[in-house]
């Protein structure tokens, strides 16, 4: 795209003369239509997986239901559901440790950093295991090693299992459970990121993180809780218990540090010596030597006498180009992931992630009726298979998940420096505050209002910007602006529709009832909701509109109106009265003379559907006796005759303005205004010069409706430089749209509310009746 960008921006004759540019054109044509490998292959499979939700519908043969159905039976998923029935238990205990991103490089091509864990393998047993494209990151291995099945699923891949509340699939953890052991639990430092607790809680194990630490040492809020060292003195403390209690357990447990770019524990940098040269390395190597160390305590406590201990990494080591000087020393031989243990490992001869569960179960000589997806299967090629059936795993995964029920109430609270939410009186979520000078925190729930711990950063200059993703799953994005820690404001927006919701701060708090959050984005209260429509001139009556009378002020009043506009032009002599133009009130009344007439000209003459006209002392008049009512003034750019002649209140007064001068002059004198779009083009950093401003609202033609769909022409022109509407929309101003009921390119009031509620905030609607008690949309 950026090169055919550039063939535009330049003379097409001379690229045409330049052959160095073809090859480059070429690579490029390649790159996005090559099969397999491409950015639109890549696009599809992406689809495939969100079942044609995220990009586009997928409506082929292979989404049939019917073909959905015979492909649950034929790979025994059907079978995910039963009973579980155990056959024979063994009298071992069981412990698994997962390693963070240590696949087998480290262990042949770095034996400097990992000489304990070479020393286990030539002691115990180890073998090889295939990675699965579905299994490639931490918490969706965490699935593939728990049901056997590849972590599709329509949502981003870690926002899967937040608020999970059950699985209704059979689980390596419901096994152990049937297995009568007296302890199932899980160790992890941070179990609220990405959902690792929900998921882990939602299939049966004893949750040990943070929050049920038994050591004194530092926790690390914004760092994954405890770190390596704390893992396993956690996980020593806990075992020895066990052992001296003659208790039975399973212990599975997952370490951090090596994560990515690596967490350096300067704890271990006196224990581990020198010979590294990075955070990863040194990570590796603080990882390795707790392991060694724990295997020295499990021999020497007598532990594994009776216990089976199997040690595996979730994923591999990634490829990012950060980490390159790692990447090249791992990458000398072929890499694989893999499992140690000291029982004899017992699988088939090519075993892959999604095999571990059965590994596990044969190796320890667990026997049960559950059969996990690859148990009896003979697929040549699993990845293949798993990519070609992408969708129908992730259709399958999706209908076997359930989450949390709707919340009732969250609160959100600032006090020493650290932000907590609690949903329904659960905390659910800390984080300490690094920023003092003015910024942003942006906080993510589901449709149901459940607290989404994503990756990106909750502590910002400026206001998360809603995606894709955001619109299509129906998220909430709440953004609180804040000042030396101390809330200033905050607002809640529905990503799908954009309605939002501005809340309430009392002594540093923010307490949000969901059901009343919940009303407020309703399509029924948008409706009703006076704010969001202006009469416009005066509103219509009878089928006309433009009427700017006294008969369309009362009319309109009386079905719920209390924000209207008028057209506010001057008389020869220099009055304001109300008409949308002079020609047209000529034509409308039996006025002979010239335009503009003078006022006395103007009250002498009446509408020839015989409503009567507004000059500025029947407008002054009219909002003096409706004290509710809001006058919205188009046309007049004078403010010396509008502070003249409108004796209404400032407050009552909003001033439409059509260029940055008089926005600035009526600013200067304390009038609301509402900035029509068509100049913010033509100033350098609009959305800048409109929170200086103190600016809110924008009036638009329903037209700028078109700038917001996902073409090819939008994405274009966004690619260097976001369109002045999409800025508006990410900063929360109130768009109200105009050209309502034109003859061309018709859209009507109830256009706007059904399909367009997620660009504009009102309308300046010709027609509309409050007192209405339902309104239905019409697909």
């Amino acid at each position: 795209l950026i090169l055919i960008y550039l063939i535009v921006k330049i003379n097409f004759k001379k690229f045409i003369k330049k052959i160095i540019y073809f090859p480059l054109f070429f690579l490029v044509f390649l790159s996005i239509t090559l099969p397999n490998k491409s950015a639109i292959y890549k696009l599809y499979e992406v689809n495939k997986i969100y079942n044609g939700s995220l990009i586009y519908d997928v409506k082929s043969k292979t989404n049939s239901e019917e073909n959905y159905k015979n492909f649950i039976i034929k790979n025994n998923l059907d079978k995910y559901q039963k009973n579980i029935e155990t056959f024979e238990i063994p009298d071992k205990n069981i412990i698994l440790i997962t390693l963070e991103s240590v696949d087998d490089g480290f262990i042949f091509n770095t034996p400097e950093l990992t000489p304990n864990l070479n020393k286990i393998i030539k002691k115990w047993h180890f073998k090889k295991i295939k990675d699965i494209d579905g299994c490639s990151w931490s918490v969706g291995s965490l699935y593939c090693l728990m049901t056997g099945l590849p972590a599709y699923f329509p949502f981003e891949k870690n926002k899967i299992f937040q608020n999970t509340s059950k699985i209704n699939l059979n689980t390596l953890s419901k096994v152990f459970k049937e297995s009568n052991y007296s302890n199932i639990e899980y160790f992890v430092g941070e179990s609220n990121f990405v959902g690792t607790g929900d998921l882990l809680k939602s299939i049966g194990f004893d949750l040990k993180d943070h929050s049920k630490i038994t050591g004194k040492f530092k926790i690390y809020p914004n760092t994954f809780g405890y770190h390596d060292k704390d893992l396993f003195y956690e996980l020593k403390q806990n075992l020895k218990k066990l052992n001296d209690e003659k208790k039975s357990f399973v212990t599975f447990a997952a370490t951090i540090n090596t994560h990515l770019n690596g967490i350096r524990d300067e704890r271990m940098t006196s224990i581990i010596g020198d010979n590294y040269e990075n955070d990863v390395e040194h990570a590796v190597k603080s990882l390795d030597y707790l392991v060694g160390d724990f295997i020295n305590f499990l021999e020497h406590e007598g532990i594994l006498k009776n216990t089976s201990v199997f040690i595996v990494p979730d994923h591999f080591f990634p490829k990012n180009k950060s980490l390159k000087q790692i990447n090249d020393k791992i990458n000398k031989t072929e890499r694989s992931l893999y499992i140690i243990s000291n029982n004899n490992i017992i699988s088939h001869e090519d075993p892959s992630q999604l095999d571990i569960a059965n590994i596990i179960l044969d190796s320890v000589g667990i026997k049960s009726n559950v059969e996990f997806f690859n148990q009896n299967n003979s697929i040549s090629n699993i990845n293949e298979f798993i990519n070609n059936n992408s969708n129908f795993f992730s259709k399958f995964n999706d209908e076997n998940i359930i989450y949390n029920k709707p919340l009732e109430k969250i609160v959100i609270s600032i006090k020493n420096n650290n932000l907590t939410i609690k949903s329904d009186k659960n905390e659910v979520f800390n984080l300490n505050l690094n920023n003092n000078i003015s910024s942003y925190i942006n906080l993510l729930f589901d449709k149901n209002f459940n607290f989404i711990n994503d990756e990106y950063k909750k502590e910002t200059a400026t206001p998360r910007k809603i995606r894709k993703e955001d619109e299509v799953f129906n998220y909430n994005i709440l953004t609180i602006f804040k000042k030396n820690n101390i809330m200033m404001s905050g607002k809640i927006i529905n990503a799908k529709d954009k309605t939002s919701y501005n809340l309430k701060i009392n002594n540093n708090n923010i307490n949000i009832n969901i059901p009343n959050i919940s009303k407020k984005n309703n399509i029924q209260i948008y409706s009703t909701d006076k704010e969001r429509f202006i009469a416009h001139a005066g509103g219509g009556v009878n089928g006309v509109k433009y009427l700017n009378s006294l008969e369309a002020l009362n009319h309109n009043y009386n079905l719920g109106f209390r924000m209207f506009e008028l057209d506010l032009q001057l008389t020869k002599d220099g009055y304001i009265v109300a008409t949308h133009d002079w020609k047209k009130w000529k034509k409308n009344t039996n006025y002979k003379g010239e335009i503009p007439p003078l006022l006395s000209d103007f009250n002498n003459e009446s509408y020839k559907n015989g409503q009567q006209g507004l000059n500025y002392l029947k407008i002054n008049n009219w909002f003096k006796k409706n004290k509710d009512a809001i006058l919205i003034t188009d046309k007049l750019r004078s403010l010396e005759k509008i502070e003249e002649q409108i004796n209404i209140d400032k407050s009552k007064i909003l001033i439409e303005v059509f260029n940055s001068k008089d926005l600035k002059k009526f600013r200067n004198k304390d009038y609301n205004v509402i900035a029509n779009i068509d100049f913010l083009n033509e100033i350098e950093n609009p959305i800048t010069y409109l929170k200086e401003n103190n600016v809110s609202f924008i009036s638009a033609s329903h037209k700028i409706k078109e700038k917001y769909k996902n073409n090819i022409f939008n994405i274009l022109q966004n690619l260097f430089g976001k369109n002045i509407e999409k800025q508006l929309i990410e900063n929360n101003f109130k768009i109200f749209a105009y050209n309502l009921n034109e003859k061309k390119d018709t859209v009507n009031e109830l256009d706007i509310i059904c399909k367009y509620r997620d660009v504009f905030y009102g309308m300046y609607a010709d027609f509309w009746d409050f007192t209405k008690e339902n309104v239905e949309c019409i697909n």
